[in-house]
């Protein structure tokens, strides 16, 4: 079942992370979560998505991985040259609903990842 990515770019203001949370729960669903664990990864989605739209005129992009029983999400924004440091709630958050995350900045761009697999996976 594995595939191509498939990406999503919208701006990075809130008014666009609904299309962030639509997209993640998409994607879950077609790797084959169920409703708990698409939910998460929405959560953690929106959460990071939230975290990394700090310049208005910057665009925030999703590529998201499907395979079975597995979804990741690979994420980045443009944020300049300040290191995004998400605050304690938005990092606990983002721990409990995934399993597997990561967050960095480099060269003004910060990227996160998630990873979510079905709990009756095999993966």
């Amino acid at each position: 079942m594995d595939t191509s990515p498939v990406t999503v770019t919208f701006p990075a203001v809130p008014q666009y992370l609904r299309l962030a949370r639509i997209a993640t729960a998409d994607a879950a669903s077609r790797a084959g979560l169920d409703y708990e664990e698409i939910d998460d990864v929405r959560i953690a989605v929106s959460e990071l998505c939230s975290v990394v739209s700090v310049d208005p005129e910057s665009t925030v992009t999703l590529a998201f991985l499907v395979s079975a029983g597995k979804l990741t999400v690979d994420g980045e924004a443009r944020t300049g040259s300040s290191e995004i440091s998400p605050k304690e709630l938005s990092r606990a958050i983002v721990a409990a609903v995934t399993d597997e995350h990561s967050l960095t900045t480099e060269d003004g761009v910060t990227r996160f990842r998630v990873r979510k697999l079905a709990r009756n996976s095999d993966v």
